[in-house]
């Protein structure tokens, strides 16, 4: 429980950026609104956040069953890695294709909406799986007093991610991204 409640601000953060992602595609996919620049922006948050921040307080809690004996390459701990790594392939295809579509690429304009997409399925499914399979494993697996050391861990990750990059910026940048879907409408 103490695992959860370490990543429970994380995962809702993420959630929210999540929703305005999701937004952004199905309006951008039904109408000629949205500009590539909330994509970039989008991107950004991805790679500046989401995957040095997130997936490494995610990979505190796989290192620590690979630990207690689940293997790294199968199973649930090899399942949340190869999302990882297929995030971060389907992120650098968003931030590409939307860079192509501000310089002009009108096709590319299908790329983000397919990359957006994938990425925001991916991320939903990693979230399931966390909740439903990789927490109820380190609960059952550890200590109550093992669990807290690895929350303490997560939370040392948080901490230091706080200080180097400024967790005020990632707000903004998921308000900003809120407002510009709303000016969508």
């Amino acid at each position: 429980m103490r695992i959860r409640k370490a990543l429970r601000a994380d995962q809702d953060f993420t959630s929210r950026f999540l929703a305005v992602l999701g937004n952004a595609l199905i309006i951008i996919a039904e109408s000629k609104f949205g500009q590539p620049g909330f994509f970039i922006l989008a991107s950004h948050f991805i790679h500046e956040y989401m995957e040095p921040a997130y997936f490494r307080k995610v990979e505190v809690l796989l290192d620590s069953l690979e630990g207690y004996g689940f293997p790294s390459d199968q199973g649930p701990v090899g399942n949340m890695r190869k999302e990882h790594k297929k995030g971060r392939e389907i992120s650098q295809m968003l931030t590409e294709a939307a860079q192509h579509w501000k310089s002009g690429d009108e096709v590319s304009r299908a790329d983000v909406i397919w990359a957006g997409s994938e990425y925001t399925s991916l991320m939903r499914r990693h979230s399931s799986l966390l909740n439903n399979l990789i927490f109820p494993l380190l609960e059952q697996s550890f200590s109550i007093e093992e669990e807290q050391q690895i929350a303490a861990r997560v939370n040392l990750i948080g901490s230091a991610g706080a200080a180097l990059t400024g967790s005020e910026k990632y707000i903004r940048m998921v308000e900003t991204l809120e407002e510009e879907v709303s000016d969508w409408r």
